[in-house]
């Protein structure tokens, strides 16, 4: 019966060896090799899971230098962190983390994010969500930040929904952690030219808990290439309603209150808004203070139409914020 020799055959925990294990004949039975097959020994190297990244930086920017002889599950140095900051994401870059712990890093990297987008931390309000099962680790300095970089796919944990927040990072977790911030700063980038080419308006919105008021900050925002005329139809230019997880109405701004009816109009120039504030006494209808628990804030602003009039479709006159009450 002839024989066939066993190529390619990979060995995990060894580069070089003697194979044991029987090879298939095509006569469908099990026979060992002999002294006279001859072995091809082949050499194996395992990939380490984040030589993607690695590679994506060494093309773009050329950063192959900071990975070559580093054990990629050691931990960092701090002038490896700032060489590669500097090279990939801000060459001004003067600060540096708090630590090399997970949690200081990703915070640092999304403060470099929104440096980099023009965007204000203050500004982004995230829902309070137990995003890993040691969130409960996460210094209360760090929690906004890391969750901010799970919504911006900078860091999503170490996998089994765990953050590991402590723990120092390792070469492979930076290349992974720069390379996911470089694209994140790049979408962000992408996206608001876009909202700019496509030409349209954008509400923005969010809160802030304060002195047991709940208050609301949101715009209008013109992304078109030329300025906007818009129309209001009252004293009202806004709507805000506030509804709990039974979907019941806790509050709406206009209750009780008188507006003038008079046409108002208001010029809004290329990448400017209208900015509006609000509060809530976090009570009901009937005054009473309302139970912890989630709540989401729809907020409409108040354009109006008169025949001839360019419309503006109704997504972007309106924002959802969603919080939670302790």
């Amino acid at each position: 019966m002839k024989k066939h020799q066993l190529r390619n055959a990979i060995i995990a925990g060894a580069l070089c060896t003697v194979l044991t294990i029987p090879v298939l004949a095509k006569a469908e039975n099990m026979q060992p090799l002999s002294e006279e097959d001859k072995l091809i020994p082949i050499s194996y190297k395992l990939n380490h899971w984040s030589e993607k990244y690695i590679d994506q930086l060494s093309k773009e920017y050329n950063a192959g230098s900071v990975f070559e002889d580093k054990d990629l599950e050691a931990a960092i140095e701090l002038e490896d962190f700032d060489y590669l900051v500097k090279l990939v994401l801000d060459e001004d870059y003067d600060s540096a983390p708090d630590s090399l712990s997970r949690e200081a890093v990703v915070h640092e990297l999304v403060k470099i994010w929104a440096e980099k987008t023009g965007i204000d931390l203050n500004d982004i309000a995230v829902i309070q969500m137990l995003i890993y099962s040691d969130t409960h680790e996460i210094d209360s300095r760090y929690n906004h930040s890391v969750t901010l970089a799970y919504m911006k796919k900078i860091a999503i944990g170490k996998g089994s929904g765990i953050f590991d927040p402590k723990a120092n990072v390792t070469y492979g977790e930076l290349a992974a952690l720069i390379s996911n911030t470089d694209r994140a700063i790049k979408n962000e980038i992408d996206s608001e030219k876009q909202n700019i080419s496509e030409g349209k308006f954008e509400t923005r919105g969010n809160y802030e808990i304060k002195d047991d008021k709940v208050v609301f900050d949101f715009e209008l925002i013109n992304h078109y290439t030329e300025s906007k005329q818009i129309k209001f139809g009252s004293g009202q230019q806004f709507e805000i309603s506030i509804t709990d997880e039974n979907r019941e109405e806790v509050y709406r701004y206009s209750d009780d209150k008188f507006f003038t009816m008079a046409l108002l109009f208001k010029d809004i120039n290329p990448g400017e808004s209208l900015q509006w504030q609000d509060e809530w006494d976090m009570t009901n209808k009937e005054g009473e203070k309302v139970a912890p628990g989630k709540y989401k804030a729809k907020i409409t602003v108040m354009v109006i139409f008169e025949e001839g009039d360019e419309k503006i479709e109704e997504d972007q006159l309106t924002t959802e914020i969603e919080f939670a009450l302790e």
